[in-house]
């Protein structure tokens, strides 16, 4: 007897499965969804077709329905599937087909980290571009093509050239260029760049790293190079071109990071993936990224809860210095000018300057270089050299140390001068051992807040001043305070951080989320990961028992304890597989179906084990009075909603009878209900 199995085909798009939870999970794909809003299109203007279908469902056309109730109809009837039984021969004749029409999407991920971690965002991007390094190496038909865009700033473009170099040193034929304006860089154009892919006779000779800064000009650069070999502009004979891309610190060039990726998607067939590299992914982000369609990045550590070298996470931790562990000198002193604050620290004796002990002092100024009166580069640079510090001052105009008679010396001068070809903590540790008992103040603002390390052994810092004008913006601060942090074997000093309560508080709280998340290990990572509130994105309950639905709808009567009495058919039913439940939450998870350390399954009764607000939608009911489709767009976006209930309890919105917003063409079936809740 010939072998044959069940077949579910998608009306709509043709694609079939073995089973019909594939289905399901295909009418979320972008392909479908696209296939859907075209199929609207097509209603709107083509009525011989519209009535068509009208006729082939059995639509009823007398009943009170808008036009967009009619189409969605038509829709939705185009979603469902056939179902069939064939030979296996010819389904297994059907799956090249499948294959052919799905499209590989370039994997977009985040790397995130604490700051100056000890296993830090920079090693492990550097580890994955040598893993993908050595499959490229033995790889006969492709070469793969990594391109890192820095921070803009000469120093981190630097920095991150001199790291690669020294991690890829350990391999043959990997050259690591940069493309700039710079005389010293290899490529001052694009076009030298595309020469030399052109020109290679072997592959061997195609280049292997291309490090640029974020820049307008070099977005511009990245988008011509994929034009010139995407499509048939050009045909390489032998050789497949892929291109990875590392985004370090998007979330500085949010701008810059949105103008590429509104035209990446031309140009997927090329790139295999983009990694957004920073320690700060906060809430403005997030919203660039929403713009442009993306609500989740994947987590690449998430198939793997270790590190590197058989250590946990746990072991790296225990390593890092973090700013919990300074000294923390409160001074609530508010103003938003850097420098009247640090005035009033020397003023009121926070810094001991009759104390001969040599200080090294991270002192942040204002955005402005120049500008008199708030705080900027050149005031706060006069005010150290007047008390006799040297300053190293860097900014977009200069980089390098000051002394207090004025004279200056460029970190190139000084590099040359003493030999030094590494980064700037190499710079400035030459610098201490030469002048052991100057004191020395760090200034400026842009070019200091993130990606630079200055903390080494043989340099740490002894005092930091944040004022209330550097925590304006969440990403900037965690950065800035950020370079008071990293590996205990190089910080052997605590440093005496002088700064608002409030400064202290917000910190503590955002290391201590990252931690949790980097515990917890998501899949993917979402905005709610990363905001400082404490409500959460709704989840989505299913109900797959119909006649488990009616009783929990029947329990709803507002007598003497119904709302216990539906938490715990509730809890049943997901028990015995009645209800569904999709929880798009990371740390603060509604249901928690890992086993604890007692190998017991948490769920409803894990923190949430009363309902505080049920709401429940009737025929008649006013739609504006239920938030369904607020909900369903802020599951579909992984955005969070505003949520009145104690910690602990929850609310739960369901429909008894279909809920249609004519207005907008959302429908929520009577299935569907959805939970929200706060965390703590």
């Amino acid at each position: 007897m010939e072998e044959t199995i069940t077949k579910y085909q998608c009306k709509l798009c043709n694609y079939s499965y073995k089973q019909i939870v594939n289905i399901d999970v295909h009418k979320l794909t972008s392909e479908h969804l696209e296939k859907c809003n075209d199929m609207n299109s097509i209603l709107k203007t083509d009525k011989t077709l519209y009535n068509k279908y009208i006729t082939e469902f059995n639509i009823n056309e007398e009943d009170d329905k808008t036009m967009i109730m009619l189409r969605q109809e038509i829709i939705n009837k185009l979603s469902s599937y056939t179902q069939k039984k064939i030979c296996v021969e010819e389904y297994n004749n059907e799956i090249p087909k499948i294959i052919i029409t799905n499209k590989k999407e370039t994997k977009l991920e985040l790397i995130h980290e604490l700051t100056q971690f000890t296993h830090g965002k920079t090693e492990q991007t550097l580890n994955k571009i040598a893993e993908r390094y050595l499959i490229n190496s033995i790889s006969t038909n492709g070469h793969i093509i990594q391109i890192i865009i820095t921070n803009k700033s000469l120093v981190e473009t630097k920095q991150w050239k001199i790291r690669t170099k020294n991690k890829m040193n350990e391999y043959e034929n990997i050259d690591v260029d940069i493309l700039s304006s710079d005389s010293k860089s290899e490529y001052h154009s694009i076009d030298t760049f595309i020469s030399k892919i052109m020109k290679a006779k072997t592959k061997n000779d195609l280049p292997n790293i291309l490090i640029v800064c974020f820049h307008k000009k070099r977005i511009e650069n990245i988008l011509t190079l994929f034009q010139m070999f995407c499509g048939k502009t050009i045909m390489l004979q032998y050789t497949k071109l892929k291109f990875n891309l590392s985004f370090d610190e998007p979330d500085a060039n949010r701008g810059l990071c949105s103008m590429f990726l509104k035209q990446y998607k031309e140009y997927m067939n090329l790139i295999d993936t983009i990694e957004f590299i920073t320690a700060s992914p906060y809430e403005d982000f997030w919203s660039m990224l929403n713009k442009n369609g993306i609500v989740q990045l994947i987590n690449p550590h998430s198939l793997n809860q270790e590190c590197i070298n058989g250590k946990t996470y746990d072991e790296y931790l225990k390593k890092y210095h973090q700013i919990k562990e300074h000294n923390h000198l409160i001074c609530n002193h508010s103003t938003n000018n850097p420098l009247d604050y640090i005035k009033y620290v020397f003023k009121e004796l926070y810094i001991d300057m009759k104390d001969s002990t040599r200080k090294i002092i991270f002192s942040p100024a204002h955005l402005y270089t120049e500008k008199e009166g708030v705080g900027s580069h050149e005031e706060v640079v006069q005010f150290y050299m007047k008390l006799k510090f040297t300053v190293f001052l860097s900014n977009g105009k200069f980089k390098g140390f000051i002394e207090p008679t004025g004279e200056k010396m460029t970190i190139d001068d000084f590099n040359l001068k003493y030999n030094i070809t590494g980064e700037l903590r190499d710079t400035l540790r030459k610098w201490a051992q030469l002048y052991p008992k100057k004191n020395i103040a760090i200034t400026g603002y842009w070019t200091i807040e993130r990606g630079i390390t200055f903390q080494t052994d043989g340099f740490n810092f002894t005092h930091a001043i944040i004022s209330d004008y550097h925590k304006q913006l969440l990403n900037k601060l965690v950065q800035l305070i950020g370079r008071l942090t990293g590996n205990k074997l190089y910080i052997k000093k605590k440093c005496n951080i002088i700064c608002p309560q409030t400064i202290i508080d917000i910190v503590n709280t955002l290391v201590d989320k990252t931690i949790e998340l980097r515990k917890s290990n998501p899949e993917n990572y979402n905005a709610t990961d990363f905001s400082d509130k404490d409500s959460s994105i709704p989840v989505k309950l299913t109900f797959v028992d119909e006649e488990h639905r009616l009783l929990c709808i029947k329990s709803i009567n507002k007598k003497r304890n119904y709302k216990q009495n539906l938490h715990l058919l509730l809890k049943e039913g997901y028990k015995t597989g009645k209800i569904i439940l999709e929880d798009r939450n990371n740390i603060h998870m509604f249901t928690n179906d890992k086993k604890d350390k007692s190998g017991k399954t948490k769920l409803f009764d894990d923190i949430h084990k009363t309902i505080s607000n049920v709401k429940m939608y009737s025929e008649g009911d006013s739609i504006k009075a239920r938030r369904f489709k607020q909900f369903k767009n802020a599951f579909d976006l992984c955005k969070s909603t505003s949520q009145s209930s104690k910690i602990g309890e929850y609310s739960i919105d369901l429909a008894k009878d279909i809920y249609k917003d004519e207005n907008s063409d959302f429908i929520n079936e009577v299935n569907i209900a959805w939970i929200t809740f706060r965390h703590s």
